[in-house]
């Protein structure tokens, strides 16, 4: 048995956060959900893959028959066990109502590294949260602290050791970003085989169908199946704000088991570069790190926990940790064009208006096509059809002024603004025109000459190489030189 208990306060937390929850709940797809302080919740392994209970509820999670079957049955009940707590053990912030967690499973060997993430990661929620209890590190602390998680007492299993693994055999979480675009770019380059996974979001219905789209042209021209994995536990997610979404990629690491498995993978690489190591204090006194989830500390981290609870042989890396995002947008479409002209980074909530595969209206998609303006590539190549230089557009991009627009909380950091001072620079220098041009060369022009040399050699240098899997360092830090190497 385990609980975190830190007040006994029955004001806690407080109304207007609790209301502010339940309004978007009440319009969302988890209004079915009710609960009266407490959730109950257990699991269960099926022909196709597991079903977690919630209280009255459930939810089923499956896989492709031929990988679910390959999927050893002990480790399919561990699996399941582990899934079933890293995917709800955020909901008392989603239903504020909630004090205790009452799980009829043992403890998982998932539950302290989960621990450790939220907690690390809850500093970057703090950040993006509107309500004013939210806005505070230490009150999202102390809710995860006030909430009650118990465990019944059966031991718990750890799995038999599994050795079968060929480091030539990669899976990969995909989702045509251009980081798992270069990364697919760079393991096509030295002959690796590599499974593509698109874990689809139910809060996220559209970005499935364009993936889908996408994925038809790009399976038929590099003679590969990407699998399509719906996690539909994401619906335990908040639907519109960004509790639950801290370890959602700690999450996928688990939930691509019997992928790995499957494809007897060696390496699970995600697609982290170097600006995911950055931290800074926040108000509260708090260290942050925006995207501490996909920093590489943490990475290693997340590969301990994914090879205990899958009992096998795999290490979780990366390709790009050496490199910042200008360079990766650099090198994918100046060495693989064929492949970036795949590219789609925005997280697509409902159909654009004019057909674009972005919505041409956060930081996201202002941040990639100042980004591909830089690097000297029509942004129309990928999908753009607006011109996000207009007047209309200029709040998008934090350079000009951070408290604007929240969509990231990378985006306000001081890396990702000087790094967008680099980018105005380069696209300047090339004689691109728009009312957002305009204000840089206003504003920030001389400050971006007095440091550009720097600018230049940390955006275009190569970093730390610490997750970048042994095997492979030497050919891809050689790859980056030959990229990189005249650009600082």
């Amino acid at each position: 048995m385990e609980s975190f208990i830190q007040t006994n306060s029955n004001h806690f937390p407080p109304v207007g956060f609790i209301k502010h929850q339940q309004n978007k709940i009440r319009k969302s797809k988890l209004s079915h959900f009710k609960f009266n302080g407490v959730a109950k919740i257990s699991a269960e392994t099926l022909d196709s893959g597991i079903r977690v209970h919630i209280n009255n509820y459930s939810l089923k999670l499956e896989y492709p028959k031929k990988i679910w079957q390959r999927f050893p049955a002990l480790q399919k009940k561990i699996f399941a066990e582990n899934v079933a707590y890293s995917l709800t053990f955020h909901i008392p912030f989603v239903f504020p109502t909630l004090k205790k967690m009452s799980y009829s499973l043992p403890v998982p060997i998932s539950e302290a590294f989960m621990y450790k993430c939220f907690t690390q990661q809850l500093p970057a929620t703090a950040m993006m949260e509107k309500t004013n209890f939210g806005k505070k590190t230490s009150n999202l602390l102390r809710k995860f602290f006030y909430t009650e998680y118990v465990f019944n007492n059966r031991k718990t299993q750890i799995p038999p050791f599994n050795r079968i693994s060929n480091k030539n055999n990669i899976v990969m979480p995909f989702t045509f970003g251009k980081d798992s675009l270069l990364t697919f770019g760079l393991l096509r380059e030295l002959g690796v085989s590599a499974q593509p996974v698109f874990v689809a979001e139910p809060h996220y219905p559209y970005d499935e169908v364009l993936k889908k789209n996408l994925a038809e042209d790009f399976q038929r021209e590099y003679k590969i199946k990407i699998e399509f994995l719906k996690n539909s536990l994401g619906i335990l997610r908040d639907p519109t704000d960004w509790f639950g979404w801290e370890t959602q990629l700690t999450q996928y690491s688990l939930l691509l088991l019997p992928y790995i498995y499957y494809t007897k993978a060696g390496y699970l690489l995600f697609s982290n570069e170097q600006s995911c190591d950055f931290d800074q204090i926040d108000k509260d006194g708090f260290r942050c790190n925006p995207v501490y989830e996909q920093s590489h500390p943490w990475l290693l981290q997340n590969s301990l926990l994914t090879g205990l609870v899958g009992g096998n042989s795999l290490s979780i890396g990366t390709l790009l940790e050496p490199v910042h995002e200008i360079s990766i947008v650099k090198i994918l479409h100046r060495r693989y064009p064929e492949i970036g002209k795949y590219q789609s980074s925005c997280d697509l909530e409902a159909k654009p208006k004019n057909g674009s595969r972005w919505c041409e209206n956060c930081s996201k998609c202002a941040r990639m096509f100042i980004f591909l303006l830089a690097n000297g590539i029509d942004p129309k190549k990928v999908g753009f059809k607006g011109n996000l230089l207009t007047a209309a557009k200029i709040h998008l991009y934090p350079l000009f002024d951070p408290t604007r627009i929240k969509e990231y909380g990378y985006d306000n950091s001081e890396p990702a603004i000087k790094e967008q001072l680099l980018g105005f620079l380069l696209a300047y220098r090339r004689g691109v025109k728009g009312a957002a041009i305009n204000l840089f060369k206003k504003k920030y022009l001389k400050q971006a000459l007095s440091e550009e040399k720097q600018l230049r050699q940390i955006f275009f240098g190569i970093h730390s190489s610490t997750t970048v899997p042994y095997s492979f360092s030497k050919k891809i830090l050689r790859i980056f030189h030959q990229e990189l190497d005249k650009f600082h």
